[in-house]
Parts: structure tokens; sequence; C-alpha cells
């Protein structure tokens, strides 16, 4: 019976972890806006710690930029910088409720990759708002994403 309990128990604690944005976060899509696939209209909160994560840009741990030239290893890096930031809260990338993302040069067809790239790196698509920049602090910079986490 112990067996069975803790079995039980660890099904459960798996569940909760997978699903323990949705208890703080409501993510829709209301009638009257269109239904993206690759972020949400309107992100509602329930949390108690607001967690604001700064600007992740494409440096290593090191400062050293990653994929100079290249948006898209920029961003890509810029997705692991901000999962190890939300990680150190004590969260996950389902706990992200607003993103904010900065391209240099943005071309209108940018948002196509884009969009694939947070719905690969996000359980749920947060709100997120897309914005062409001339430049980041760097020139060697070619994307930075801030964010918004909602932790219990």
């Amino acid at each position: 019976m112990r067996v069975f309990k803790l079995t039980i128990l660890s099904m459960l604690a798996g569940f909760a972890s997978e699903a323990h944005a949705d208890a703080w976060l409501d993510f829709l899509n209301p009638d009257g806006l269109f239904k993206p696939s690759t972020f949400t209209q309107v992100v509602i909160t329930k949390g108690e710690r607001t967690v604001y994560i700064s600007g992740q840009t494409a440096r290593d741990a090191d400062s050293r930029v990653v994929g100079v030239g290249d948006v898209r290893a920029q961003t890509a890096k810029v997705f692991d910088n901000m999962r190890t930031a939300v990680e150190a809260a004590g969260g996950s990338m389902a706990d992200i409720a607003k993103i904010t993302t900065y391209i240099v040069d943005l071309k209108p067809d940018d948002r196509i990759w884009i969009g694939e790239m947070v719905k690969r790196h996000f359980p749920r698509p947060p709100a997120h708002t897309l914005v062409g920049i001339s430049a980041l602090a760097a020139p060697e910079l070619l994307v930075e994403i801030e964010a918004i986490a909602i932790l219990d």
C-alpha cells in the first residue's frame, strides 16, 4: 500500500509541476480579437510573486556574444539565457506571462520565424510585443528579449 501511495504522490507531483503555471496564469484569446498561434492576446495573473527579467541578449556567462551576425542563433541563445534566469528565480518558461522582443532591422517576415521560436520555447505562448529597432547596446547584438514571470 505504501508503494502505491508513493507512486500516486509522484504522479501528482509530476502533473503539478507541468500544470502549476495554469494555477496562476490564465491565457485568453477573446472573441473580437484574432486568434494567434505564436502569442496570447491576454494573460491574467493570479500569482503572488512577479519576476521581472532584464532584457536577455546572446551573451554567454563570460560576456562573449554567441552567433555574431546570425539573428536566429542569437535568438536561440537569448531563450537559453531566459530559461536560466527564470529558473534561478524558482520558475520555468511556463511561468512567463509577457515578453518584449527587440530585433535590429526587423523585417516583416521575421515575425514568422520568431513566432516559431516562441512556440518552441514556451508550453503556452505568452503575451508578446515585437519591436523593430535600429541598434542595441553593442553593435554585434541583434536581439534582446525581456520577460515578466508570475510565481506562487
